[in-house]
């Protein structure tokens, strides 16, 4: 395989893709592959650092392969029209050898070529250090999150209900480094639904009910969180079973129960962050980027969408809230369904956010 087929390779594409193209997956490339999205693990972050190398080299290639391309045959030498023979210059002597003259030409020419090449290279290689660059500022990231002090809490004002098949994803710190602290409960006025919690013994903990019984109440995830540390928490429920996935990874712990109707919220069950309603556990730590979706995310769908801003327009998607607001007491909900968060007590806006960068 030659350079040529290796650099459009590097960058998905077809031999002979335009320059608008190659210039497109470069910058999805770079989204994807940037190491400051892999910031929570050292091995995925230095594998990233090297594929972000290798399409940068791929990109300048085939931004010089395009320039040299598009020096037509015309540019590179006389037409035939004008060193065909005419009588009256014929008549006069040359001032110079017509190889002399000739040479001088394309010599010119060449060197014309390979000056403009070398700027254009320089050029798209400065671009391609802003556009990293701009990957990672901190425009790019979710622009507050939350922090959830004992005392205070987020209640969403949801419509209608969800249950049977849903996932429930966010990123999440707590302060303490052991204790109990709700994450999300649907658990008030009415208890039997839904909630995940820190909780002491190093382990993310949850229970499923349907509204009027327990289906599980020992839905935990085996892991040692640490103090002030963002994790990416993410609980997949299906009418038999659940999984727990940490930091895009699923967890040993996983349990089919028998079948029912798992209930997320509805009228008597309403959907609350940092605090559960019917018990005092409340949260002492932050929260960022909370998904809820009707439909139970594939292990990819979690891994590739864990470190990136959502399309409100994903199929699925039933709830967004990115606190992008960064002061009053309510927050929108980003997915369009109108489903306003209020701030009740002690909470703060924070521009301590997770590692989530745009796509």
């Amino acid at each position: 395989m030659d350079d040529l087929a290796k650099a459009y390779l590097a960058l998905g594409l077809k031999a002979g893709a335009s320059l608008n193209e190659i210039k497109q997956a470069y910058r999805d490339l770079v989204r994807v592959w940037h190491p400051d999205r892999f910031g929570h693990d050292e091995r995925l972050r230095l594998i990233a650092q090297d594929k972000l190398k290798e399409i940068n080299g791929a990109y300048e290639f085939l931004q010089a392969n395009a320039f040299e391309a598009s020096i037509t045959p015309s540019q590179a030498a006389p037409a035939e029209s004008e060193t065909a023979t005419d009588d009256s210059v014929a008549a006069e002597p040359p001032s110079a050898p017509p190889s002399r003259v000739m040479f001088w030409v394309l010599s010119g020419i060449l060197v014309f070529a390979l000056v403009t090449a070398a700027a254009f290279l320089f050029t798209n290689k400065r671009r391609g250090e802003s556009a990293v660059a701009t990957e990672r500022a901190p425009a790019n990231q979710p622009r507050h999150a939350l922090v959830c002090n004992p005392g205070g809490r987020i209640e969403i004002s949801t419509t209608g209900s969800l249950s049977g098949t849903f996932t429930v994803e966010c990123w999440v710190s707590t302060r303490r480094p052991k204790g109990t602290g709700t994450i999300l409960s649907s658990r008030g006025p009415e208890d039997c639904s839904f909630d995940i919690k820190f909780r002491e013994g190093k382990r993310f903990h949850g229970d499923i009910g349907d509204g009027s019984r327990w289906l599980v109440k020992m839905a935990n995830a085996r892991f040692n969180y640490n103090p002030n540390l963002w994790y990416h928490i993410a609980y997949v429920i299906t009418p038999t079973n659940y999984h727990i996935y940490v930091n895009g990874a699923l967890t040993d712990y996983a349990q089919i129960y028998p079948p029912g109707n798992p209930l997320l919220y509805d009228a008597n069950h309403r959907l609350c962050l940092g605090a559960d309603l019917l018990e005092p556990a409340d949260l002492d730590g932050r929260v960022a980027e909370v998904r809820i979706w009707r439909t139970a995310r594939t292990a990819e769908q979690i891994r590739m969408n864990m470190n990136g801003l959502t399309n409100h327009h994903e199929l699925g998607l039933q709830g967004l809230w990115r606190f992008a607001e960064g002061a009053g007491t309510e927050t929108k909900d980003d997915s369009g369904n109108g489903f306003t968060a209020r701030l009740i007590g002690d909470v703060e806006w924070t521009t301590n956010t997770p590692p989530v960068a745009s796509r």
